[in-house]
C-alpha cells in the first residue's frame, strides 16, 4: 500500500507563495510611503533653472549699481522680484517649493554683499557706506509697501482676496522687532558660519546705531 505524503509537505508551497507575496506588498508600500514622504527633486527642471536664473540675474544688476539710489531704480527692482514671484505662484505646488528655495540663497547673498563691502571699506569711510545702505534699505521698503498696496487695491476691486505673498507681505510686517529677528536667525544665522554670523551681528549693531543718530527708526530690513 503506497504511502500518504503528509499534509503539511503539500501546503508548503502555498505557505511559501503566501510569504512571497505579503514580502512584495510590504516592499511596495514601503517605497510608496516614500514616494509620498521624499517627493522628487525638481531642482533641475528647466523651469526652477530658468527662475534661478533670473534671481541671479536681478541679484548681479542690483549689486552692479550698488543698490537703489531713487525710487525710480527701487521700483524697477520690486517690479523685477514680483514678476519672479508671479513665474513661481504659476508652477505646479511641488515645483513650486524647489523653485522658492532659491529665495533664501538670493536674499542671503544680497546681504552678505553689503556686509563684505562694510568690511572691506576704510574704517573711516564706513559710516558713509552705512548711510547709503539704510537710504537704500527705506527705499526698498517703501518701495513694496507700494507694490502691496496696489495688489490689494487690484485685488479688493475684482471682489477677490490677495494672494499668498501679499498676505505674508502682511504678516510680516504685524511682526514685532524681536520676532523678526527670531525669524531671521532661525533662517539664515543657524546656516552660516560663527564668524560669518559675528560679521553679521556687529554690521546690524552699527547699522541700529546709525538709524538712531539720524533720527530713524530701527527697521530691518
Amino acid at each position: 500500500m503506497a504511502k500518504i505524503p503528509p499534509r503539511s509537505s503539500a501546503k508548503k508551497p502555498s505557505g511559501r507563495r503566501r510569504i512571497t507575496a505579503a514580502l512584495v506588498f510590504l516592499i511596495g508600500l514601503i517605497a510608496l510611503v516614500g514616494w509620498w514622504r521624499w517627493p522628487a527633486d525638481f531642482s533641475n527642471d528647466p523651469r526652477v533653472v530658468e527662475i534661478h536664473q533670473l534671481q541671479e540675474a536681478t541679484r548681479q544688476q542690483f549689486a552692479a549699481s550698488g543698490g537703489p539710489g531713487n525710487m525710480a531704480e527701487a521700483r524697477e527692482y520690486v517690479a523685477s522680484v514680483n514678476q519672479i514671484r508671479q513665474q513661481v505662484e504659476q508652477l505646479p505646488p511641488q515645483v513650486q517649493r524647489a523653485a522658492s528655495s532659491g529665495s533664501q540663497n538670493f536674499f542671503f547673498a544680497s546681504m552678505r554683499q553689503r556686509i563684505d563691502d562694510y568690511y572691506q571699506s576704510p574704517p573711516a569711510q564706513r559710516q558713509k557706506l552705512l548711510d547709503q545702505h539704510i537710504k537704500q534699505s527705506d527705499l526698498m521698503q517703501k518701495a513694496f509697501e507700494e507694490a502691496r498696496a496696489a495688489r490689494e487695491a487690484a485685488a479688493g476691486a475684482a471682489g477677490q482676496q490677495g494672494g499668498n505673498a501679499d498676505s505674508g507681505r502682511s504678516r510680516w510686517a504685524s511682526r514685532s522687532q524681536d520676532e523678526r529677528n527670531e525669524w531671521f536667525k532661525n533662517r539664515i544665522l543657524d546656516r552660516t558660519s560663527p564668524e560669518q554670523r559675528a560679521r553679521y551681528v556687529e554690521y546690524r549693531r552699527a547699522a541700529s546705531e546709525r538709524r538712531e543718530q539720524l533720527g530713524l527708526p530701527d527697521g530691518w530690513p
